[in-house]
């Protein structure tokens, strides 16, 4: 709980800060203050069902589809209002043997709106959904690890100017990762920014990371997983020896991207505050090392947390999450201690998303054996261990 508190004074210290070291970006934060998927993913069918059955009572419709699961898969399930989900084995889908009764045996059932990860086993099961078969599901094998909020109370929309992660490295070394010619892995906040114009809108997914690979650090920015927008790379050498740009723990510090609507269009920043590496400690300041400028004038933007699917068939999920180097790659820890927070801006000062979850989903890199443990509201410790795919926080 020191950690949690250690971060509410960081936060409240840096947005105090924005105006007073960054001047030119008044504009920005006054109103503020307003690949891809599938790498990590087997079996990732659109979760659409086909109606396969019409009867009277609880079932009146359903839909069914074979879902096959290897050791350490789990199945990703998004539920509707409106649908009764049951996964079935063999046996079970035998028993049922079709409507309009429900079934009265079952491996996992919920009608209540929601994500959920089930871990079953291995095996083949049926899904059945009863009602509104119009349910995401996935298989998923290893996804980016850390705090992801999927939607807000009431299975509902979270729409804000900004979005922040706080992290604090104290141990990471790798084991193995792909992705890269060099072992690394990244720290990535990951989001959705909705433009709206006239009686349109277009979606864009935008990624602030910090990437560690062959010993290096530096941050970046990418829009739609291809765009990549630019990079703050630093070395500085005394007595032969690197003293900037060389990765060290404990490294802290914290991601932020902000979006903000213009007369000629919408500009979206990706910054970063370095705080701590390894012995060195720095004064709280953000730099805006890139942006992107939306040329749709007069649109009106905002980073969306929802439930509903976005461009890349996922929900459209705001997370702070660890994963491989690049280019879809993994990451394997021989050792790791992390803290990683997730906030957004909700008008008047920096909050917890008030749903978390422990994994990411849209992001192409991955982490292998990273554990999740809660903390406090969307704040988590990473560590080595199996990864464990299901709610962090909830209210």
């Amino acid at each position: 709980m020191r950690f949690w508190g250690a971060l509410l004074v960081i936060v409240a210290a840096l947005a105090a800060l924005f105006v007073v070291v960054n001047p030119g970006i008044n504009h920005v934060i006054g109103s503020l203050i307003w690949r891809v998927v599938n790498y990590v993913v087997t079996n990732a069918t659109n979760g659409s069902i086909p109606v396969v059955g019409s009867v009277g009572g609880l079932c009146t419709s359903w839909g069914l589809v074979n879902v096959s699961l290897a050791n350490g898969e789990s199945l990703f399930i998004e539920v509707f209002n409106g649908s009764y989900v049951y996964l079935l084995t063999n046996s079970q889908l035998r028993s049922w043997g079709g409507g309009p009764g429900a079934p009265g045996n079952y491996t996992w059932f919920s009608s209540v709106p929601g994500i959920y990860v089930v871990s079953p086993g291995p095996g083949v099961y049926g899904l059945l959904v009863c009602g509104s078969t119009n349910i995401v599901y996935r298989v998923l094998n290893y996804t980016a690890m850390g705090v992801a909020a999927y939607y807000g109370p009431g299975y509902g929309n979270i729409t804000t100017s900004a979005v922040l992660g706080f992290f604090n490295i104290t141990r990471a070394y790798i084991g193995n990762s792909t992705g890269a010619a060099a072992p690394g892995f990244s720290l990535q906040l990951n989001a959705y920014v909705v433009v709206r114009y006239g009686s349109g809108y277009v979606v864009h997914w935008v990624q602030d990371a910090l990437v560690v690979m062959g010993g290096q650090y530096w941050f970046q920015g990418e829009m739609d997983v291809t765009n990549y927008i630019g990079s703050s790379r630093n070395f500085l050498y005394e007595g032969g020896r690197c003293v900037l740009g060389c990765f060290e723990t404990p490294m802290a510090g914290l991601l932020i991207i902000a979006v903000n609507s213009t007369g000629y269009g919408v500009v979206i920043n990706f910054g970063y505050a370095l705080l701590q590496l390894g012995n060195e400690t720095f004064r709280p300041r953000i730099d805006w090392f890139a942006r992107e400028l939306i040329p749709i004038p007069n649109a009106t933007a905002y980073i969306v947390t929802s439930p509903v699917e976005g461009p890349y068939g996922w929900p459209m999920d705001t997370e702070f999450v660890i994963g491989g180097p690049g280019n879809g790659g993994g990451v394997e820890f021989r050792d790791l201690n992390a803290y990683l927070s997730l906030l957004y801006w909700n008008g008047t000062s920096w909050t917890p998303y008030p749903i978390t979850y422990t994994f990411g989903v849209s992001t192409g890199e991955y982490a292998v054996d990273v554990r999740v443990l809660p903390i406090g509201p969307s704040t988590a410790e990473l560590v080595v261990g199996h990864n464990d795919y299901q709610e962090l926080s909830g209210q």
